[in-house]
């Protein structure tokens, strides 16, 4: 059976404008293209269009772009001209990030076989999630890098018409790996995935975000204060705004 990566390239809606105590607020319109390709756990670089706006930019003192990876962090920051509306080009850059493995998962059940699920991928939407026989969710959705090789990640399996008698089946970059303690119940299969088949990389959310965010006259930089317990960043979102736009890591 498919595994689903092409149907968790998200349908894009129109994107608006939200409300901020600053007063200002930004918003990504649209980026092209929309999804970033990668293969064995790292993304070329590759050359992108980003439309931008800020409603009362006049109020607004900095505004940047990060690129954001959960699971690994941030890959890329640049500043962006502080106005109403603008188009910039830009390369993105994330060759020297592991983006990890593809984790994928599925279920053998008296009913039959679901079809592969990808660890980070979006959740299967409401309703649908209540009635299909097919993996609903995976949790958690990615996994930090940085971790050690002994114990392993609890994984939580979601199925609305899992039953007992379910099994499942899991691979890392195609290759088979056992889950450990498996506990089959109704709706969900619970399962410790070793970190020695993960190689001590991470597994990364299916898409990376862009963020557009944009100080007002409120934002101070955040300050370090030591003390004698050690040394401490202060830091306030106060003043800040941000959007985020998803671009979906398609695999090749």
């Amino acid at each position: 059976m498919a595994q689903n990566d092409a149907a968790d390239v998200p349908v894009r809606e129109e994107r608006h404008h939200r409300m901020f105590a600053s007063g200002i607020s930004p918003l990504i319109i649209s980026m092209s293209p929309d999804t970033i390709p990668f293969h064995d756990g790292h993304a070329p670089m590759g050359h992108y269009s980003l439309t931008y706006e800020i409603d009362n930019s006049e109020k607004a003192t900095k505004a940047y772009i990060s690129v954001y990876a959960p699971g690994v962090g941030e890959v890329q920051r640049f500043d962006v001209d502080v106005q109403p509306r603008a188009t910039i080009e830009f390369l993105l850059d994330a060759s020297n990030f592991d983006l990890g493995p593809t984790v994928r998962f599925r279920a053998h059940c008296p009913y039959g076989d679901t079809d592969w699920f990808v660890m980070g991928s979006n959740p299967m939407p409401y309703p649908q999630i209540n009635s299909t026989s097919q993996i609903g969710n995976v949790v958690p959705a990615y996994v930090q890098r940085g971790h050690s090789n002994v114990g392993g990640v609890p994984i939580t399996i979601a199925g609305s018409k899992f039953t007992r008698e379910c099994t499942p089946e899991t691979q890392v970059d195609g290759s088979n790996v056992e889950l450990q303690n498996v506990v089959a119940i109704e709706k969900r299969i619970n399962g410790l995935l070793p970190y020695d088949a993960l190689q001590g990389r991470p597994v990364v959310v299916r898409h990376l975000e862009v963020q557009l965010v944009v100080y007002g006259p409120g934002y101070h930089e955040p300050t370090t204060q030591v003390t004698s317990r050690g040394v401490y960043t202060i830091a306030s979102s106060a003043g800040t705004s941000e959007d985020i736009y998803t671009l979906s890591l398609v695999e090749q």
